[in-house]
């Protein structure tokens, strides 16, 4: 009894001084908070509107979707009311949500500017796991891996060393994980709890099993969401709630598991077995109702089968990758059937392979799981450049009919870009090689006239190779000996390097790859694109399923599917040109359906449009 009662007060008396410290810091925030300046000296037109707006909507505890064009500077101008807001109490912690790297970069280096200005805020960055591992392809287990073997013993210095940090960016955890020799990832979750504003990725709030939103659903604290470029949340909600079992994956992990665990694989390959002899509809593709009760049970099965074997010994599943890879695929399958309604299906799919059967579970329309996943929010602001029409947008987002949609004044004056629409050529599928010689002939005629750095954007790899054939005939090299061409799986640091190095470059690039949002190109670095076609998605099964679910529950179908998402790709791609109030620059988009008035109404309201016949007719 001594013991423990000595133990308790120990306890209790550290985690005293731990309290006492966070709410001494919290005094010292929300008086450097007060104090705060925009840190960015004077607003830009449009930047002022975008913080009341924020401020008032997390005062309401509302939901908001603002639009303002590309450069106008949407970071900073959300950031600071909604920090402003932590010192009047109008909520308790912040998540900035990001979809790519460079979007949290983007954040962490605003957020540098505010505590150069005075602020005193815990910031914390959340990276993936396998981006932090200080021990890649160890189990995250202390048997086998050295950050892991008596974390919890080294976790309370790091904590109150964590304290001390301006910031907890992944530099910083990664400099503070090695110096107590601990995890870094397990200490950035650990770290969770006690942090003012949080950047991570889609991914920790909206995920089955994440982080953020399991602490969000506790009720605990008043969480604000803010959601930079909210447009790219539908497409990774639908990965995010998608699961599939492949036979293959199966028998790799049946020859690494041990004994115990091989009655219940063997029954999960039986009713495998049965799914890919049975009769389909089609040889390689059958979609079905609901997931077979027979599999769910086997895999159900198996679960509680590792579970007992995990007891036994902790790490038999991290030992043996292929086992464990299935076993959280099985998890993920379970969880998300879970979830099933209208609104899933479940595919079964094979070729001639023996192995090649896979059954999955996609969603088609994300916007239920977002909407229960949102509901426990305090309050949530989305913003891109492009976000119309506001009325899809509200729905793909999971936002409720009440939210608000603004759409801010641009800072930038029309003329600042040029955006001529050459409709003489049609980029249709089916019409492609014909109007190809064309279509060679006006870039050749644009990168002669326009220059300074250039991308050429595609909607296919395919179409850009053909076209770059042509255009090799028609003098590409001796009307711009600088060229390059994006590859599959390519990163940004080549293009980047070379736009910066060269004022003479043509890049040749795939609209909706990295290289046409998310990427910030001021000045001279970029002067001019070339879009050619609408950016329409391919048209394959999935995006038929698309196409025909919101037919039947929105009444638009094609617009849902195709034009609206496709629209998207095309004002992003026309976004990278301006990015500050000197930048001027030129856009040409290629297509017969840019005449076509539900087109051109999608188009950026900001910049000023022209007929290329215009251009010809002053030759």
């Amino acid at each position: 009894r001594e013991e423990l009662e000595a133990f308790l007060d120990a306890s209790l008396a550290q985690f005293s001084r731990w309290i006492s410290a966070l709410v001494a810091q919290r005094q010292q925030r929300d008086r450097r908070i007060t104090e705060l300046e925009f840190p960015l000296g004077e607003f830009r037109k449009g930047q002022r509107c975008i913080a009341e707006l924020v401020y008032k909507c997390i005062d309401q505890g509302g939901e908001l979707l603002i639009e303002a064009p590309t450069g106008i500077g949407k970071t900073a101008a959300v950031l600071y009311p909604a920090v402003k807001a932590l010192a009047t109490n109008k909520h308790d912690r912040i998540v900035f949500i990001t979809a790519k790297t460079v979007g949290r970069r983007a954040v962490e280096s605003t957020l540098e500017r505010f505590l150069d200005a005075g602020l005193r805020l815990r910031t914390l960055s959340i990276s993936a796991k396998e981006r932090i591992c200080f021990s890649p392809g160890k189990a995250c287990h202390g048997d086998d891996c050295r950050y892991a073997r008596g974390y919890y013993d080294r976790l309370p210095q790091a904590l109150w060393a964590a304290l001390e940090l301006p910031t907890l960016f992944q530099s910083d955890i990664e400099l503070l994980a090695k110096r107590f020799d601990i995890c870094p990832y397990q200490l950035s979750v650990d770290l969770l709890p006690w942090a003012d504003l949080v950047i991570a990725d889609i991914h920790y709030v909206y995920s089955l099993t994440a982080t953020i939103g399991s602490m969000v659903q506790q009720g605990n604290h008043r969480w604000t969401v803010l959601l930079d470029e909210a447009h790219n949340l539908p497409f990774r909600a639908r990965k995010l709630f998608h699961a599939e079992i492949a036979k293959a994956e199966l028998m790799a992990a049946r020859l690494s598991a041990p004994r115990s665990l091989a009655p219940a694989l063997n029954r999960i390959n039986r009713v495998l077995l049965e799914l890919q002899r049975s009769q389909w509809a089609s040889q390689e593709y059958e979609s079905i109702e609901l997931v077979p009760v027979k599999l769910s049970r086997a895999l159900s099965n198996f679960v509680v089968a590792a579970g007992e074997a995990m007891a036994v010994e902790a790490g038999i599943l991290h030992r043996r990758p292929e086992l464990l890879a299935f076993y959280f695929s099985t998890i993920q399958f379970l969880r998300l059937a879970e979830y099933w309604d209208i609104d899933f299906r479940c595919e079964l799919s094979r070729d001639s392979g023996r192995q090649s059967l896979t059954v999955a579970i996609n969603c088609l329309d994300p916007a239920r799981l977002l909407s229960e996943r949102q509901r426990d929010l305090h309050s949530v602001t989305a913003f891109s450049a492009t976000l119309s029409p506001a009325n899809w947008t509200r729905h793909s987002l999971g936002l409720g009919n009440e939210a608000v949609f603004r759409r801010v004044d641009s800072p930038f004056e029309q003329e600042q870009l040029e955006v001529y629409l050459a409709t003489h050529i049609s980029t249709r599928f089916r019409e492609r090689e014909r109007s190809l010689p064309q279509l060679g002939e006006l870039i050749i005629d644009w990168l002669s006239r326009e220059g300074g750095n250039c991308i050429v954007y595609f909607p296919s790899y395919r179409y850009l190779q053909d076209c770059l054939n042509q255009l090799n005939r028609c003098g590409l090299e001796e009307t711009r000996p600088n060229f390059w061409v994006q590859q599959r799986d390519q990163g940004k640091t080549q293009l980047l390097d070379l736009l910066s190095q060269h004022r003479d470059l043509v890049a040749f690039c795939i609209l909706g790859g990295i290289f046409s949002e998310g990427i910030d190109l001021p000045g001279d670095l970029l002067r001019s694109v070339v879009i050619v076609g609408v950016g329409l998605p391919q048209f394959n099964r999935d995006t038929q399923q698309l196409q025909s679910w919101y037919q039947q529950h929105q009444g638009a179908g094609f617009e849902y599917a195709y034009l609206y998402p496709g629209m998207q790709k095309v004002d992003q791609a026309l976004g990278r040109v301006i990015r500050t109030v000197e930048d001027t620059g030129r856009a040409l988009l290629v297509d017969s359906r840019y005449a076509q008035r539900q087109y051109r109404e999608l188009l950026p309201p900001w910049w000023s449009y022209l007929s290329w016949d215009s251009v010809e007719s002053k030759r």
